[in-house]
């Protein structure tokens, strides 16, 4: 038996970190295979996967702790445990921890200047009751693109449940938990290298409810993933969503949701997704719109539109249910 390679690390900030709500857009459903997120009034734990690098890595896993005895919880430092089989795959890991909670996200800036002013009062009443939100950068290009290429063109359940499956199906087994650290939640697994992805026969596709054109675009990516990584380790965000435009099967929509993860970029908009749309325009105006309308609303704040999409989804203004939501999560690819 492989000997378990364990480290931790202590990460402290001056201005507030929420992990829960931070991190929480990284989770795919209550029972995502690969992040766990458990929370209370005063502790966060996160339980997660990784591999590093995403196309050859041994796979790591990981429990993120912030607690509290008094005072406010984002305030708290962020506790970070990883172990693995490989010593290099964990220290990268904790190396990068930082970026994966937000610790780079500095919305101080945005925070103090005259655009911040002309969000709606519930927008900015949300920035100062969470003022630890974050964007998040896991660095995990191909696991957020095949996550997103999965939402494309069907409801977010089935999606969901789809990924899920597959993840659990194919995805390999982390490393034991060391003696004295938090055992991660059953079921736990990493996720599944491209290469298997590959490997996975058309039947089980199938079985799990995923449609041609969603295979052909993870195919597609899976087999260009080593050399796109490589890639991705020295270019900039620009340079990386040309790489993954050129993917067939993966357009605007699935590059913005997936760098939206994988970056934390403050500005990337998912066009092409049937229910955002409505709902920032409704939160913005009181009323229902689409693509366009959305981005004309958003023109004031070019540059964190991202950042004022979390705040209006954090804010008390939503649209009222009208019936089932059976409607496509995404017409875009």
């Amino acid at each position: 038996m492989s000997t378990v390679y364990c480290a931790e690390r202590r990460l402290t900030f001056e201005a507030p970190v929420d992990l829960a709500r931070s991190v929480s857009v990284l989770r795919r459903g209550s029972h995502d295979p690969t992040i766990s997120v458990q929370t209370s009034p005063h502790r966060t734990r996160v339980f997660l996967t990784a591999r590093v690098p995403e196309h050859e890595g041994h796979g790591i896993a990981a429990v993120l702790d912030q607690s509290a005895t008094s005072g406010l919880l984002a305030g708290a430092p962020i506790d970070v445990v990883a172990w693995g089989q490989d010593r290099d795959e964990v220290d990268v890991f904790l190396a990068s921890a930082g970026r994966l909670v937000g610790l780079e996200d500095d919305w101080s800036v945005f925070a103090s200047s005259p655009e911040f002013g002309l969000l709606p009062h519930h927008a900015r009443a949300a920035y100062r009751l969470h003022p630890g939100l974050r964007l998040c950068s896991t660095g995990w290009i191909f696991k957020q693109t095949v996550t997103a290429i999965f939402e494309q063109r069907v409801t977010g359940s089935e999606a969901i449940g789809a990924w899920q499956r597959m993840v659990r199906r194919i995805g390999s087994d982390p490393a034991p938990a060391p003696h004295g650290v938090p055992h991660p939640p059953e079921g736990m697994v990493a996720f599944p290298t491209p290469q298997e992805w590959l490997s996975v026969p058309s039947w089980e596709w199938r079985r799990a409810g995923v449609d041609a054109h969603r295979v052909r675009a993870v195919r597609s990516l899976a087999e260009r993933a080593p050399s796109l990584l490589r890639f991705a380790e020295s270019a900039g965000p620009g340079d990386v969503a040309r790489q993954l435009s050129a993917v067939p099967g993966i357009g605007a929509w699935t590059i913005a949701e997936a760098m939206q993860r994988s970056h934390g970029l403050p500005d990337a908009i998912s066009v092409g997704d049937y229910h955002l749309a409505h709902g920032v325009c409704y939160a913005l105006e009181g009323r229902r719109g689409d693509d366009t309308r959305m981005l004309e609303l958003l023109r004031p704040w070019a540059g964190n539109r991202q950042r004022v999409v979390r705040l209006l989804g954090l804010s008390t203004v939503k649209e009222p249910r009208r019936g089932p939501r059976v409607a496509p999560r995404s017409l875009a690819g």
